[in-house]
């Protein structure tokens, strides 16, 4: 890290290369992040128009290598990258060791004192701070602590994992000692023996002479700061507590997704776009970017949603759609009929008083029955609802 604060990076990203390697819990953190911006649409659009050559080109190995290498600036703090246009759109990032971000030049070899300038070159894709170290560096002392605690969890289990075996023998017999000795030899994998009925075998340790939950939890402990660090939580990698809590995290999750999007669209925008624009690209007037989407209702949501519809028109919700979204048995649901609402219409006597009261009673006793309404705009406005909805 000294080495770092003066521009020389080398050891720095040799150390963060080898432990993202080796750490699955590290690995898939960063991984995580890198994939929710490569697996997310990108468009490119003038005036709100797609063009189609850039979208071919959004959809190359090349462009998604490149989003990566952008990505990897938030975690260690500098990328330089070489473009290349001579055959099609290529995308290539100097080595990190080979920066001296003091001097801002490229060297040649990693501990060279001098080199090439890597500003204001239209070749060359700049990003990030020349001082800055970047996210990673807030997890190395935990994937260190953990290779650490990993070994002597591993030398824990080999001195103390596996019983002794005290092998007696009997000292009046001459032959003993050795025919122990070559049975302990000869024990194997299989764990037999075989020696003289005077002699005698017991196991010393069988229960653990330490106490494995030290261990075990300095190992969890370090995975959680790891995942914190570079996934702001631990519930969307790691199994959670309770819906509500994993909730919370989710959304912390998206939250980093979203800023991480951000930082790509304005890299995007700001760097590459200027450059293909000099390479004949038609980009003039367009502009890189994410298309948000809405997010699909939860299953409770679902349920709340049918059974409103259920309740609020004659039709209900199909039948295939309970079965296909929940997981029910395939059978026959019943509906419930729908209650009848009754209203009584007292009719007028045109007549007046003229008419017989006998008549007149007979007609303001009739009772008009009336179905209840559909509310056919509400039927119509949840069916565009699921038929739009994010798969």
């Amino acid at each position: 890290m000294r080495l770092a604060d003066r521009g020389r990076r080398a050891t720095l990203i040799e150390l963060i290369n080898e432990l993202i390697d080796a750490d699955p819990v590290f690995g898939e953190a960063w991984d995580k992040r890198v994939r929710a911006i490569t697996n997310s649409d990108i468009v490119f659009q003038i005036n709100s128009e797609e063009i189609e050559p850039m979208m071919d080109l959004i959809d190359t190995t090349e462009f998604e290598e490149m989003l990566k290498e952008i990505m990897l600036t938030i975690g260690l703090g500098k990328t330089v990258g070489e473009f290349d246009f001579t055959d099609e759109f290529k995308f290539t990032t100097i080595d990190r060791r080979h920066l001296n971000t003091e001097t801002k030049q490229i060297l040649i070899n990693p501990y060279d004192t001098t080199g090439v300038s890597y500003e204001n070159n239209d070749f060359l894709l700049n990003i990030g701070k020349d001082n800055d170290l970047g996210l990673f560096i807030r997890v190395i002392p935990y994937a260190i602590f953990k290779r650490n605690g990993g070994a002597d969890y591993a030398q824990f289990c080999e001195l103390f994992g596996i019983p002794v075996l005290a092998g007696l023998y009997d000292p009046d017999d001459d032959n003993a000692r050795q025919e122990m000795e070559q049975a302990m030899k000869e024990r194997g994998s299989a764990g037999s023996v075989v020696m003289s009925k005077n002699s005698d075998l017991k196991s010393i340790g069988s229960e653990s002479s330490g106490n494995v939950t030290i261990h075990d939890s300095f190992l969890n402990w370090c995975d959680k700061q790891i995942l914190i660090g570079i996934q702001g939580q631990t519930m969307t990698t790691i199994d959670g507590s309770s819906y509500s809590q994993s909730q919370v995290h989710e959304n912390t999750s998206d939250d980093i997704s979203k800023a991480d999007r951000r930082f790509v669209q304005r890299v995007l925008n700001e760097k590459v776009l200027p450059v293909l624009e000099k390479r004949g690209y038609p980009v003039k007037g367009g502009w890189f970017s994410f298309p948000e989407k809405e997010k699909a209702p939860s299953k409770t949501e679902q349920l709340n949603i049918a059974k409103e519809v259920d309740d609020r028109t004659e039709e209900g919700v199909d039948n295939d759609w309970w079965f296909e979204n929940f997981g029910l048995p395939k059978g026959n649901r019943k509906r419930k009929p729908e209650p009848q609402e009754e209203t009584e219409v007292e009719e007028t006597d045109p007549k007046g008083k003229d008419t017989p009261k006998n008549e007149r009673e007979s007609s303001q006793g009739k009772k008009v029955q009336t179905l209840k309404v559909q509310d056919h705009n509400f039927w119509n406005r949840l069916k565009d609802f699921f038929a739009n909805a994010p798969r």
